[in-house]
């Protein structure tokens, strides 16, 4: 509240420091013309503190000859540093550790696999694109881009008064809609018949 008045009466003093022609003038101009315009008041306890709450901003222009290496989006591309780029991220996708999910999309009935990480699926947000009809399924969204709350396929589930049960299977977690394990070779088979 005291910085707010301080400011107020310093507003004031600088504004009684202009002469009224310049405040009167109909043609617009930029401050910094109105200041040198007018002539400069002996400094005042007030115009010290607008001085020292405001300093004035100066502009710097860098120049084109800078040692700094381009941008990345200025690169062109390099199909040898792609394909070693691609190569590293696989590696690394087979190593991190993931769920693979087997869902049927509703609107088309199609039935389908997808691998995710288990980070994305516990700290982010995880999107599936059923392959025949193209829409967009959410799995899990911790970031609340899509729901209100975070959520998994559990939660989401449970809200529309469905649930998933939970199992193991030789140390994979596995979740079934009807509640029963199968070995993941049956259930790959299963899967590639239909």
């Amino acid at each position: 509240m005291r910085s707010a008045r301080m400011l107020s009466s310093g507003l004031r003093a600088f504004n009684s420091a202009l002469p009224r022609t310049v405040l009167s003038q109909p043609k617009s101009r930029h401050f910094s013309q109105l200041l040198s315009q007018t002539p400069q008041p002996s400094p005042t306890p007030s115009s010290r503190l607008l001085r020292t709450r405001f300093p004035q901003l100066t502009v710097r222009n860098n120049s084109s000859s800078s040692s700094s290496p381009p941008n990345l989006t200025d690169q062109t591309s390099n199909a040898a540093q792609d394909a070693a780029n691609e190569e590293q991220n696989r590696l690394r996708r087979e190593q991190e550790p993931a769920y693979q999910i087997t869902f049927t999309c509703k609107p088309c009935g199609h039935r389908s696999s997808h691998r995710m990480s288990k980070h994305g699926y516990h700290r982010g947000t995880i999107l599936i694109r059923c392959p025949s009809c193209l829409n967009r399924h959410v799995i899990a969204d911790h970031l609340n881009i899509f729901m209100d709350k975070k959520s998994t396929l559990e939660d989401i589930l449970q809200r529309e008064g469905k649930r998933l049960t939970r199992g193991y299977v030789d140390g994979d977690m596995e979740f079934w809609e009807d509640g029963t394990v199968k070995k993941r070779e049956e259930a790959d088979d299963g899967s590639q018949a239909k």
